[in-house]
């Protein structure tokens, strides 16, 4: 049912963006382009550069007591992760895998352990991830006309809801102790997942019970640690801004003043769509919803499409072109460790 969802949303984003498409004028596009202000254009391109940098080091923190690689290894496996990211469908999970096992393979270290600590890193990504999202609701709430008590009960609405599912989750980990066993059963509680009898488990709950236990006690013991939070999180805000930047600088670039805020709350829109996308990561869809969104929030539609288009051919180029790169260096690496 999932994937048919995904592929329901994915048909019907499509269907609005061939409607759109309808009305670009793609010569005024080109035109817009090749009449860009180089410097911004440069400094668009720069930021998602310096957005990596920050998501690597991040991570260096975040594992350091696990593993200790040198920071251009790790920017490796950094790209390589992006790489499986953007050509596979959904919530871009299949990159921390490969870089815990690249990264094992090369210090000898547990690949387990390895991938807890990236996870915790992950856990850091998504809260400020999570924390623009709102912001991002907020503020078109906010953009939108309606009428202020609409507004006010909305906002309240968004806010109690994130409260309390906040609340919940910390408080499940809290109570537990971070005892992955313990805090499955109160997911299942959680989640009205199928009564089952006391003492059997599904096969899933064995695979991680049995298997992941290094990977618990790691990701533990991260997410626990005061500094490593501050700076987890404080870097991951950062590498949202750099994202955000990239496209507020494109819009500078081609002449056109924009409101900070709606630039998040669009990049912020599309990736969420990207996470529940059918497509491998987002291709198509995430860009048809920021041109929406950046239509309907007032852009112009060519200026609309001119910086949705060329956001994300720069992403591509860092993630699939040098991630690529990274990737076949890394097998390459590791076979002539083994060998």
């Amino acid at each position: 049912m999932k994937l048919k969802w995904r592929v329901f949303f994915g048909m019907m984003t499509f269907l609005i963006l061939i409607y759109l498409l309808r009305k670009i004028d793609f010569v005024e596009v080109w035109r817009l382009v090749v009449e860009s202000n180089n410097t911004y254009f440069f400094l668009a391109f720069l930021s998602y550069g310096a957005s990596f940098l920050v998501f690597n080091t991040r991570s260096m923190y975040s594992i350091r007591n696990i593993v200790k690689p040198t920071y251009w290894f790790l920017m490796k496996t950094t790209l390589a992760g992006f790489f499986v990211n953007t050509i596979t469908p959904g919530a871009q999970l299949g990159g921390d895998p490969v870089r815990a096992y690249f990264l094992g393979a090369k210090y000898g270290k547990p690949k387990t352990k390895i991938f807890g600590a990236l996870t915790a890193d992950r856990f850091f990504h998504v809260i400020a991830s999570l924390f623009f999202i709102i912001v991002s609701i907020l503020f078109i709430l906010t953009y939108v006309p309606v009428s202020s008590e609409l507004k006010t009960v909305f906002q309240a609405v968004l806010f109690f809801i994130f409260l309390f599912l906040a609340t919940l989750f910390y408080m499940s980990f809290r109570k537990t102790n971070f005892n992955i066993e313990l805090f499955l059963e109160r997911i299942k509680k959680l989640f009205f997942w199928r009564k089952i009898r006391k003492g059997k488990k599904s096969k899933l709950e064995k695979i991680l019970i049995e298997n992941f236990g290094h990977f618990a006690k790691t990701f533990r013991t991260i997410v626990r640690d005061k500094k490593i939070i501050f700076v987890g999180i404080t870097f991951s805000l950062l590498y949202w801004i750099l994202n955000f930047a990239v496209s507020y600088f494109l819009f500078l670039s081609f002449g056109v003043q924009i409101s900070f805020l709606l630039v998040v709350a669009v990049f912020s829109l599309g990736n969420i769509v990207g996470d529940f996308s059918p497509s491998p990561g987002g291709i198509g869809l995430i860009e048809g919803i920021m041109i929406i969104a950046y239509s309907i929030l007032g852009v112009n539609l060519t200026v609309a499409v001119a910086v949705s288009l060329l956001t994300r051919i720069i992403f591509y180029f860092f993630s699939i072109f040098l991630g690529g790169i990274s990737l076949v260096n890394l097998e390459n690496h590791v076979s002539e460790l083994n060998n």
